[in-house]
């Protein structure tokens, strides 16, 4: 492929370049790489070894090296996309919208969280909010281009399958739906499959019986099809992902907690089917009335057609500004403690938690690896004697309700090498 001297049978210089373009291509991509790698080797002589006297044999060893240092040191440096498409249901913000008292502290803890936040490469930290007596004392953010393009609304990846619990439960308290132990199979998109066998509650509890099939027991991931990175549910209506459900039964009615993205898709998409032409006047009703949002929320949507509605089109993905997070997370904080239909609600919902029954938990990863209960779409660490709602997505996003003391924090970021246990955990169990 490389040629040199006097060579008759060689390509035109012309042919040439078009020949060498690819390889070219890769060689800028390899030497920038490696540029950036240098800069963050600990090692000065390795990064010396790696920089100086390198022919073009050495360059595509290192090139082999690079690929294995990419591997291992920096695979699971994957940067959370941001990007906002805007194919949603919403709310829009209220002109009354919820006021919050501010009282910004500095402290150890904000000192520490600062500097994570001005380390946001390295820590993929972007948005820390906490929520104490009764006020905001911390708020600082480090927002990158995307999110500011799409107006600080930050991205909730897994939070959002607690957002759709609090939307269901809503939808029961308005009557679109009897209640939580009404069975499945009202709904055509079911039939012939699992989860048609299931209570709405069960669902919800993450116990649908479907682990032979998708979630996290068996397979790595909670949204492929027998682990098929091939067959993602959560780019499909759930009628599409229903396909290959069809002829599964539920093997027992007390099922083992399974975490499966299709059970939060089943459950939301349930109750659209149930409340009809009326959903995004219920999300108004939740979130721009009841909770006082300031500026419009979204649920996405994996459809822009309206004729893919009946298919079971919405899935849990939540975008919303921090401030309008905190909004959500109080108001479900209040709900808890009133004397009232959501509020029953969300007392069920702790009072049917199941086990997870996983084999290990680690304290360094977020609440959904720390916490041993799950229960209507929350995660509920045992820290003391203190009612804890938790809610977890990809890439450490986190938002801990800490019912009892009136504690709140808000993390958002675009990667997870944050310190969680010292501004997550730490701050809840203090």
């Amino acid at each position: 492929m490389f040629w040199s001297g006097n060579c008759i049978t060689c390509p035109s210089d012309s042919l040439k370049v078009l020949i060498y373009l690819p390889y070219l291509k890769l060689f800028i991509t390899v030497h920038h790489f490696l540029l950036n790698l240098i800069k963050q080797l600990k090692s000065i002589e390795v990064g010396i070894l790696l920089w100086e006297g390198l022919s073009m044999k050495n360059y595509f060893i290192i090139t082999i090296l690079t690929i294995i240092l990419s591997t291992n040191a920096y695979s699971d440096h994957k940067i959370e996309e941001q990007n906002f498409t805007g194919v949603s249901y919403s709310a829009p913000g209220s002109d009354n919208y919820q006021k919050l008292e501010i009282e910004l502290v500095d402290n150890k803890l904000s000192q520490y969280v600062q500097k994570q936040l001005d380390n946001r490469d390295k820590t993929g930290l972007v948005n820390y909010l906490l929520f104490e007596n009764g006020k905001i004392v911390i708020n600082k953010k480090n927002y990158n281009d995307q999110i500011k393009k799409n107006k600080n609304v930050l991205r909730s990846n897994s939070m959002g399958k607690s957002l759709i619990s609090y939307v269901v439960g809503h939808a029961v308290c308005k009557g679109y739906i009897d209640n939580v132990n009404v069975k499945l199979n009202d709904w055509i998109v079911l039939n012939d499959t699992l989860y048609a066998d299931n209570t709405l509650l069960q669902v919800l509890n993450m116990t649908s019986g479907d682990q032979d099939y998708i979630g996290e027991k068996k397979f790595k991931g909670d949204g492929y099809f027998n682990g098929d990175k091939n067959k993602q549910i959560n780019r499909r209506t759930v009628a599409e992902s229903m396909l290959w459900f069809k002829g599964t039964k539920k093997k027992e009615e007390n099922s083992p907690y399974n975490y499966s993205a299709m059970s939060t898709h089943v459950a939301i998409n349930y109750a659209i089917h149930k409340v009809g032409k009326d959903y995004e006047k219920l999300l108004k009703e939740i979130f721009t009335d009841h909770v006082g949002v300031k500026d419009t929320v979204h649920f996405i949507k994996v459809s822009w057609s309206p004729k893919d509605v009946v298919k079971g089109s919405q899935r849990y993905t939540f975008f919303a500004t921090s401030e309008d997070y905190l909004r959500i997370a109080k108001t479900i904080m209040n709900d808890y403690k009133s004397d009232s239909c959501i509020g029953d609600y969300l007392r069920m919902i702790y009072d049917n938690r199941v086990d997870k029954k996983k084999k290990e938990y680690v304290s360094n990863k977020g609440v959904a690896q720390y916490s041993r209960q799950y229960g209507g779409q929350f995660h509920f660490p045992k820290i003391g004697k203190n009612i804890v709602f938790g809610m977890d997505g990809y890439a450490g996003q986190q938002i801990l309700i800490d019912i009892t003391n009136g504690r709140i924090v808000i993390i958002h970021t675009i990667d997870q090498h944050y310190d969680w246990n010292k501004i997550g955990l730490s701050v809840i169990k203090n």
